[in-house]
C-alpha cells in the first residue's frame, strides 16, 4: 500500500466501495494512511488509517499522494484542540475539527488544558450524533471517547466493542467508579457491547454518564445502565478506569 494523508477536514470512510455504503469513520484532516487502489471499484481507494488502524474505502479526491504533501506532514505537527479552527490555506478557508493535524508553523499552538479525556468530552457538549463521526459537527459514542483521548495523548481502538476488548481484563465494578472513567454498555446481549461513554461525578452527586446519544449528552447511570426520563436506554456491561496509567 502507499502512503498519503487526508487532505480535506473530514473524509467519510465507507464500509464498500459505495457512497451508499455505511460511514464506519472519518478521517481527519492531515491524518496519515495507507491506501491501494479498490478491487473492481474505479473512483475508489481502500485505506487502512495509521492511528488507529482502522480500514475502509474513501475518495481517492480526499487523500494527498504527492511527494510534497507526505513530507509536510511527515514533519512536527501540531494536533488542534478546538471545536472547529479555521485555517486560510491555498486560497479558502478550511474549518478543521479537533484531532486534525497541521505543520508546526502553519497555525500558532492550541494550548488544550485538558487534563484528562473527560474534560475534552466535555468541550463537545450538544453535538449531534452521526454514525460513524468524529468531529463536534457529528460523533458517535466511540468516535467521542476515542477523539477525547487522543486530545489528552491516549490511544484508544475505533469502536466501542473494541474499546471493551483492550480494557475488559482490567474491568471494574460500578461500585467502583470513579470521574472520567469509560463505561459499557449493551441492549439486549452483554456479549456483544454496542455503546461507550465516560463515567461523569464531577461533584458529589449521584453518578452519570456523559456520552453520544442523539447529541453528546448526561444522562443518569445507575448499576443496571443509563437512564433517560426514567426510561433504561443503555444495559450496563462494565467498566475500566481510564486512562489505565491512572488505574
Amino acid at each position: 500500500m502507499e502512503q498519503g494523508v487526508i487532505r480535506v477536514p473530514l473524509a467519510p470512510i465507507r464500509s464498500a466501495p459505495d457512497d451508499r455504503a455505511e460511514m464506519v469513520t472519518q478521517g481527519l484532516f492531515g491524518e496519515p494512511l495507507r491506501w491501494s487502489p479498490a478491487d473492481d471499484a474505479p473512483g475508489w481507494i481502500e485505506v487502512q488509517l495509521n492511528t488507529d488502524g482502522y480500514r475502509g474505502f474513501t475518495d481517492p479526491k480526499l487523500v494527498a499522494t504527492d511527494p510534497d504533501s507526505i513530507a509536510a506532514f511527515a514533519g512536527e505537527l501540531n494536533i488542534l484542540s478546538e471545536p472547529l479552527t479555521t485555517l486560510h490555506w491555498n486560497g479558502r478557508d478550511h474549518h478543521l475539527p479537533a484531532g486534525a493535524r497541521v505543520p508546526v508553523g502553519i497555525l500558532p499552538p492550541q494550548g488544550n488544558g485538558f487534563t484528562h479525556p473527560v474534560e475534552a468530552a466535555a468541550a463537545f457538549l450538544g453535538a449531534p450524533y452521526l454514525w460513524g463521526g468524529k468531529s463536534v459537527l457529528g460523533m458517535d459514542c466511540s468516535g467521542l471517547t476515542q477523539l477525547a483521548s487522543a486530545l489528552c495523548g491516549e490511544a484508544l481502538p475505533r469502536d466501542a466493542s473494541d474499546q471493551w476488548a483492550s480494557l475488559q481484563q482490567a474491568g471494574i465494578a460500578y461500585d467502583d467508579l470513579r470521574h472520567g472513567d469509560l463505561v459499557f454498555f449493551h441492549k439486549q446481549h452483554p456479549e456483544k457491547v454496542t455503546h461507550v461513554g465516560f463515567a461523569w461525578q464531577p461533584t458529589d452527586e449521584p453518578m452519570q454518564v456523559l456520552h453520544a446519544s442523539g447529541e453528546v449528552r448526561i444522562d443518569d447511570l445507575t448499576a443496571e445502565g443509563i437512564l433517560r426520563d426514567g426510561t433504561l436506554t443503555h444495559r450496563w456491561t462494565g467498566a475500566a478506569h481510564w486512562p489505565v496509567s491512572a488505574g
